[in-house]
């Protein structure tokens, strides 16, 4: 599913793309106006359905642009004409819309890049949409263009989407809804009792800035990091509730922590082993060369995701039997 993270990426993608750029006409600090005609245009030729080319040639502005888009997320949007529907059927038909505008504006951007920045001029827009505020000192429209892009596709492919071959394929998201999964982690990391949830979830919250960033060693390493440390609490957690005296050193050794986890029968054997060569992929940041950074980083952030839920789940089996 598009999560609504990447649904306010695909607004502003979208918001950048139809602004007018106009040089007089306006404050250089305030929005640009909505080029509605040329937005319905580009629906148009697309062969979106008329009342969707009809709700987006008439919204007066940028709020209205993001309030229109986000509201396919929750379904608002497509409630005019779908009055018979119930509220899912419209969060399902909003998502395929989502899916769809998402695509449509990267095959635009990959195919017509050169002639888009020769054509864009130069211009200090300000602040397009909330949740968007960047400086654009010496920035120019193309660059900033090329921004929105990057963060929308690198958010769609958090949420499980690669767009390859000019279409966005949904790849992942059957097997992991990152966005659902994150929410499960943190409600069992809080179930369990699990100390400095703050700081351990803080590693995952990095994780996904960093994968927007580009920043693909630091989103592995991160991972790697929330990965220590939830099975460092769970060690410490398991060896209370086992009425156990756990040696400091053992916690602040991610090997011994594996190893401890195994001899007091939490895991078994064969899982250690697994979750250490995990650990040591983790570990193992360069780049590929049958593989895109990009994808070793967010398929790595999965695996790393399910593990954790894994041992944690392991240990709320355990509590529920005491």
């Amino acid at each position: 599913m598009i999560s609504r993270k990447s649904t306010m990426a695909i607004a502003g993608a979208y918001a950048v793309k139809f602004r007018s750029l106009p040089t007089y006409g306006y404050a250089r600090t305030e929005e640009p106006p909505l080029d509605r005609e040329k937005l319905y245009d580009f629906l148009y030729e697309r062969e979106y359905e008329a009342w969707f080319c009809n709700i987006a040639k008439y919204l007066p502005g940028f709020k209205q642009l993001k309030e229109f888009i986000l509201g396919l997320h929750t379904g608002e949007s497509i409630e005019k004409a779908t009055p018979t529907w119930s509220l899912d059927e419209r969060k399902k038909l909003g998502q395929f819309y989502l899916k769809n505008l998402a695509q449509d504006f990267m095959v635009w951007f990959h195919e017509g890049e050169e002639k888009r920045h020769s054509s864009i001029k130069s211009s200090a827009i300000g602040t397009v949409l909330a949740g968007f505020e960047r400086s654009y000192t010496n920035k120019n429209s193309s660059e900033f263009c090329r921004d929105v892009h990057d963060e929308m596709a690198r958010r769609l492919e958090i949420d499980g989407y690669v767009f390859r071959n000019n279409e966005l394929y949904k790849s992942e998201a059957e097997v992991l809804n990152v966005e659902e999964e994150t929410g499960l982690l943190q409600k069992l990391y809080a179930g369990l009792a699990l100390q400095d949830q703050q700081t351990t979830f803080q590693f995952l919250k990095l994780t996904e800035e960093h994968y927007i960033a580009g920043r693909w060693s630091d989103c592995i390493s991160n991972a790697r990091k929330f990965f220590e440390a939830v099975l460092q609490k769970v060690a410490g957690k398991y060896s209370i509730t086992k009425g156990e005296s756990l040696n400091p050193n053992i916690l602040q050794k991610p090997v011994a922590v594996r190893e401890y986890l195994e001899t007091a029968n939490l895991i078994e054997k064969k899982e250690r082993e697994a979750i250490d060569k995990i650990y040591a992929l983790l570990s193992h940041t360069g780049g590929h060369p049958y593989m895109a950074e990009e994808d070793q980083a967010r398929l790595l952030r999965q695996i790393c995701l399910i593990v954790t839920q894994f041992v944690m789940l392991r240990l709320e089996g355990y509590l529920k039997k005491l």
